[in-house]
């Protein structure tokens, strides 16, 4: 029996499809999906230029605001309507500030408190803690603000500065209320955060009025 000779026709699928080829039937399955995609990134590119334009806009505006304010009223006014923007933070600080100055000690309390609420945490927003403790002293709230006080004071992660202050002020409200012990423990403690600090100084010269006597630590 003859074996019948081998076709001499390639079969299709071991024929080679030209590059042309492939990119055109690839743009044709594919082609409305990728410029549907390129369209969204070309659109994520525009919408974030335009997002930050306009941030850098309402930056300026609020920077306007803040320039133009010159009164009280004023400030106080860009201080509620921009509570979640740094500036406005540093407003309420400054309305704080003013109220512990002229003695208005209920409203510096309210102040100091918007201000460390809204303040990042830092030296406005220590100095705005220290304010409002001593305002809540100032304010007839003794208990508050000793509590406050010493919470600064024994805050290891807080500045020296204003740990030594706290104790200080601390230090003084002991001298009021006659508690001697208080007043040598306060300055012993001072000493051991920082003996070179004019508050740990102060407080050691506040024992004269107490008649308490602390030991000063040994220089090694």
């Amino acid at each position: 029996m003859t074996t019948p000779a081998a076709s001499n026709t390639p079969n299709p699928a071991d024929v080679p499809v030209p590059l042309d080829e492939k990119l055109r039937s690839f743009w044709a399955r594919y082609g409305n999906a990728i410029y549907v995609l390129v369209g969204l990134i070309a659109l994520g590119i525009v919408a974030k230029g335009g997002l930050d334009y306009l941030a850098a806009q309402k930056e300026l505006e609020i920077e306007k605001a803040f320039s133009a304010c010159t009164t009280p009223e004023s400030f106080k006014a860009f201080a509620a309507d921009h509570r979640n923007h740094p500036l406005g933070a540093l407003v309420e600080l400054k309305i704080a500030d003013e109220a512990f100055l002229t003695a208005k000690f209920a409203e510096a309390v309210t102040g100091y408190e918007k201000a460390v609420a809204d303040l990042q945490p830092g030296p406005f927003q220590a100095r705005a803690k220290l304010g409002l403790a001593v305002s809540k002293l100032r304010a007839g709230h003794v208990e508050d603000g000793e509590a406050a006080l010493r919470q600064l004071l024994s805050d290891e992660t807080q500045y020296k500065l204003v740990r030594c202050e706290a104790g200080y002020d601390l230090a003084e409200q002991a001298v009021a209320s006659n508690r001697p012990a208080d007043v040598q423990k306060i300055a012993e403690q001072l000493m051991q955060i920082d003996p070179t600090s004019p508050f740990a100084e102060r407080t050691f010269a506040l024992r004269t009025d107490t008649g308490a006597a602390v030991s000063v630590p040994a220089k090694h």
